[in-house]
């Protein structure tokens, strides 16, 4: 779909999950719930700080053995909403494969831009892979998981130019990318670039269809097959680009899942998103 034709109202149906599915407030009240649940449940260990920004800060759950697979969540909320606590419910069945979790936080627009939280992401992955060992992990067995926004944030830390002061980039052995954006220039033009704050130039640094990953590490594309078409749009042509640069990129559209329900897939082990993802951790 050309979005440059859309008018703003239809921006806003193909651009804004929110309001794509209007019930949205019922998938943040379940998450909610679960992630409460998934907390009592799990010894872990809460609001570990990777930097100096106010919400830098992690979640993690050691793996059941030395060496495990590391599975760190990057939340969604379109870089200026959300938090690492309604993700809790995620961890679930991770854990029960033997994996540590990390689930991440970052601070938000507009108190910061994308740019920063690209580089909160990526001190945040050399943090986890520093430490790994003491959580049980084994940082070359990292799966970065991201939904929506985070799914940005995944891949854009590796995609855009790694900063040179955090030392070497701690490649993963995957990324999990789910119901993503990748092209924000039509983010230019819908309400929540009031708070988002892109400008023209930092949307075209910070699209991934202009500079897709070139990663020999497995990378997932899904999305939610109930997605608005310019959705599903963009997430096909971003795995196109990834495989096209020779990134070993596939791509699943998650029948009958929203932009908000497809988390529900991505943690539950009878569901093949799940198995997917499970899979890339277990080698």
């Amino acid at each position: 779909m050309e979005w440059r034709g859309l008018t703003a109202d239809q921006l806003e149906a193909q651009y804004n999950p929110r309001r794509a599915v209007p019930d949205f407030e019922i998938h943040f009240k379940a998450y909610k719930e679960r992630s409460e649940q998934s907390r009592a449940a799990h010894l872990g260990r809460y609001d570990i700080r990777y930097g100096s920004g106010p919400l830098q800060t992690y979640d993690l759950y050691p793996g059941a053995r030395p060496n495990a697979p590391l599975f760190v969540i990057i939340h969604g909320g379109y870089w200026r909403g959300l938090d690492k606590s309604l993700h809790s419910f995620m961890i679930e069945p991770y854990l029960a494969a033997g994996c540590a979790v990390a689930n991440i936080n970052y601070d938000l627009c507009p108190a910061v831009t994308v740019d920063q939280i690209v580089r909160q992401t990526q001190e945040a992955l050399v943090h986890l892979a520093q430490h790994a060992a003491e959580y049980n992990a084994d940082a070359a067995k990292m799966v970065a998981f991201g939904h929506s926004a985070g799914a940005h944030l995944a891949a854009a830390a590796y995609a855009l130019p790694w900063p040179a002061d955090l030392g070497p980039r701690p490649d993963p052995a995957g990324l999990a990318l789910v119901s993503g954006v990748y092209d924000l220039e039509p983010v230019l033009h819908i309400s929540v670039n009031q708070e988002v704050r892109l400008d023209g130039a930092m949307a075209a640094r910070n699209s991934l269809l202009r500079q897709p990953l070139k990663l020999k590490s497995k990378t997932l594309v899904a999305v939610g097959g109930l997605e608005p078409q310019a959705w599903l749009d963009q997430s096909e042509a971003f795995h196109a680009a990834c495989r096209d640069a020779g990134t070993p990129s596939h791509v699943m559209t998650v029948a009958g899942t929203n932009h908000f329900s497809v988390l529900y897939a991505a943690s539950d082990a009878r569901q093949p998103l799940t198995g997917a993802i499970l899979g890339m951790l277990q080698g």
